[in-house]
């Protein structure tokens, strides 16, 4: 095994004390750190304490434990006693539990998921609202809309602030602060102030968690944090337990993480993380400046892992001339910060995984007319690479989910195989669906059309939902049999399809053209199944989703969810007495539901393998960590991707008056003012600098992806109008660059 630069020197080297890893995209950061900690295990350094790894996803947990239990097995050890692999809140969880009297007055509490903290969120500020409709119409500028539409202003400014106060909340606890202490801080600031809304908001959503017995994530972070400093015995525990402490994606971590794993590493701490990746900040607490700082400080040992085998050569020379842009030449001087003088190598050419290569040059950039015509010209090329490569991964990604809508429709259209990375897409929620679609025939059998709805999501999907891969004709066909089918079966009978009185359904009513149809012979096939799932004797309905999941062979995952949505619907007829299948039926089929969240931690467990010949459709975000053979970059514009102050923002909302349009950034500075004494400068100006240097680094992440082909686009719209949408100059310039060199 050949080890590369900053790999070797950690798997060799690192024994103790403080030690950070840059690693740039593609150097092998897992890999490095499962080498490093069975290395570690075989010698028995961790002695007389176990490896921590900590890490942020749980599809992360799962690759960590993979790979470090292979070496093991590899090198004859087969244990798994000598390391724990948890994300942050799994071991802040593990350490509330210990001892929860020291931080509850009741053992019993439950850790709430996204879904249903928005709803308590939205109680909390609905309650809020009643009492300060003056201070929330303040900040609306709706002079000019008419009556109609000052009714929508009002439910997007609400649902807004839903979001900027969960943020809002979640500095507070990051930073310690009760909602007592927050109230006592932000009374000063007036009435109109944001900071002091968000300690408002704090008091009631706060009441409303502990009048549930519930714990967000933040608290867990909190009371582990606070139990630690408070509790000897609890800190020396896990110190004993732990010897070295590892943070993976450090960049990507917080205060109050950074502080409860320095408690407990006590100076053993190895954090590996890449600035240039720090894309989370915008929607989150994390702070990449925090590794930044870990990285300069004289106390810690660096070993940087510069060389990547995941690109092309020049996809690799792409990626730091951005860098290098960046640094030295960005339009906006305060935002030549964003990237790090990072910069990529190709590996060495004995190495086992070599850098690809291609005969091309493989890289290009389009400036189209209008979205629509970008996203469908992006859409046929990628197509045509999926017929040209048929054993190539392909991507394309997309900054924001209501674009990635209308390429859904179009690929569906056009029957192009697709998968879609995201809690709520349809591949991950196929599960709650089909369950849904069931429950909802049950409920109401005799409705026309509730067969044709359960039979097609359950039953007849495998085949008549199955791409057709562009081929017109054979996808005409298919929509035929099933509109013809669909057609029969709502205006026939229920009772007299599953219960005919001759024992066989009549011919005479069957369409001549389904009769020897394959469609009809498995509609037939399927139909006792569908009378067992109608006379489930019991009439208990968690046992009833148990029967629906054996009944529809669930895989694994698809049982947890099932077992899952079971536990919780005992616990919802538990609390109320008018839960029905009806009901139960709205909730499953409902697109964000209650169960979407638990769903969304199912598949991730599962992890992701990107499938040849299958075009998979990502936000920049959620590509994070993935890689793909061909990579196609869209909506590289002013508006997704800005460079100057006085390009357009999508972080600011335009029903708010212009010294208002960014009340988070509002918030930080009035919070930086509160706890630093600082004094407010331009919030807006600030707000800017801080999206479009971290839109840079989502820009590098995106370039980063592809391993030996990579397009960027970008569009332009309405030009010279108010709401123009023109290229971003960073596409401009790497076209400039790509026409150069390719």
């Amino acid at each position: 095994m050949i080890l590369r630069k900053g790999q070797k020197e950690l798997i060799e080297r690192y024994r103790g004390g403080y030690c950070a890893i840059p690693a740039i995209p593609g150097g092998g950061r897992t890999f490095s750190l499962a080498m490093w900690a069975a290395e570690m295990i075989i010698q028995g350094y961790h002695k007389p304490g176990k490896i921590l790894i900590v890490t942020y996803m749980n599809s992360a947990v799962s690759n960590f434990k993979k790979r470090i239990s292979e070496e093991l097995q590899t090198r004859g050890i087969g244990t798994n006693k000598d390391y724990f692999v948890s994300t942050i809140h799994g071991l802040c969880l593990q350490i509330i539990k210990e001892k929860p009297d020291l931080a509850f007055s009741s053992d019993e509490f439950e850790v709430i998921d996204g879904v249903l903290k928005n709803r308590i969120i939205y109680a909390a500020v609905g309650e809020w609202k009643r009492r300060n409709e003056k201070a929330f119409r303040l900040y609306l500028d709706i002079d000019g809309f008419s009556n109609n539409r000052i009714g929508g202003v009002y439910k997007n400014w609400q649902d807004s602030l839903c979001r900027i106060m969960l943020s809002a909340i979640s500095d507070f606890k990051i930073k310690g602060i009760t909602p007592r202490k927050a109230k006592k801080m932000c009374r000063g600031l007036g009435a109109y102030s944001i900071a002091f809304w968000a300690s408002q908001i704090y008091d009631i959503y706060d009441k409303k968690l502990k009048m549930g017995g519930f714990l967000d994530f933040d608290d867990m972070l909190y009371k582990a944090k606070k139990m630690l400093l408070e509790d000897e015995h609890l800190l020396d525990k896990y110190r004993r337990r732990y010897s070295f402490v590892c943070e993976d994606e450090a960049q990507d971590s917080n205060l109050i993480q950074t502080e409860v794993l320095n408690l407990i590493a006590n100076g053993n701490l190895l954090r590996v993380g890449d600035s240039n990746q720090a894309i989370c900040g915008s929607f989150s607490n994390s702070d990449f400046t925090l590794f930044k700082s870990f990285c300069e400080q004289p106390s810690t040992t660096v070993y940087s892992i510069t060389q990547s085998s995941r690109n092309t050569k020049n996809i690799i020379n792409l990626a730091n001339y951005f860098v290098e842009y960046v640094i030295n030449k960005h339009p906006t001087k305060e935002c030549r910060g964003s990237l790090l003088p990072q910069y990529i190598e190709t590996v060495d050419e004995h190495d086992t995984c070599p850098n690809p290569r291609i005969d091309e040059y493989g890289i290009g950039a389009t400036v189209y007319e209008s979205w629509e015509d970008e996203v469908k010209n992006v859409i046929t090329r990628a197509f045509d690479m999926v017929k040209k490569h048929p054993q190539k991964t392909i991507a394309i990604l997309i900054p924001s989910a209501w674009r990635m809508a209308f390429a859904v429709d179009y690929l569906e259209a056009r029957g192009i195989p697709y998968e879609q990375l995201d809690n709520t897409s349809d591949e991950k929620n196929r599960t709650l669906r089909k369950m849904g679609r069931v429950v909802d025939f049950i409920a109401t059998p005799e409705k026309r059309g509730k067969l044709w709805d359960m039979m097609s999501e359950c039953f007849l999907t495998d085949v008549y939902d199955k791409p057709t891969n562009g081929d017109e004709e054979d996808g005409k066909e298919r929509k035929d049999q099933r509109e013809l089918l669909k057609s029969f079966l709502e205006k026939y009978p229920v009772e007299k399809l599953l219960y005919p009185m001759g024992g066989e359904i009549e011919t005479g009513d069957i369409p001549q053209k389904l009769l020897g149809s394959k469609i009809w012979g498995d509609f037939l096939e399927h139909l006792g199944k569908v009378k067992e799932l109608l006379e489930f004797p019991d009439i208990i309905v968690e046992k009833l989703i148990l029967y629906i999941s054996e009944k529809l062979k669930f895989c694994r995952e698809e049982r947890a969810i099932a077992q899952k949505v079971a536990g919780d619907i005992r616990f919802l007829a538990n609390g109320a007495s008018k839960w029905r299948l009806s009901d139960l039926a709205l909730e499953l089929l409902r697109p964000k539901n209650m169960f979407n969240y638990f769903a969304g931690v199912v598949w991730d467990l599962k992890g992701y393998e990107p499938k040849p010949g299958v075009i998979t459709l990502a936000t920049y975000h959620k590509s994070k960590g993935l890689e793909w053979d061909i990579v196609f970059l869209t909506c590289i514009n002013n508006s997704d991707f800005p460079v100057m102050l006085s390009d357009k923002f999508i972080g600011e909302y335009w029903f708010l008056k212009e010294s208002h349009k960014n009340p988070q950034a509002i918030f930080k500075k009035e919070m930086g003012k509160i706890l630093k004494n600082e004094t407010v400068g331009d919030l807006v100006k600030e707000a800017r600098l801080e999206i479009i240097s971290e839109r840079a680094r989502l820009l590098y992440v995106g370039i980063t992806r592809a391993k030996e082909y990579l397009y960027l686009s970008s569009f332009e719209q309405n030009k010279g109008k108010r709401n123009e949408t023109l290229p971003s100059r960073y596409i401009l310039e790497l076209k400039k660059y790509i026409e150069e060199v390719g």
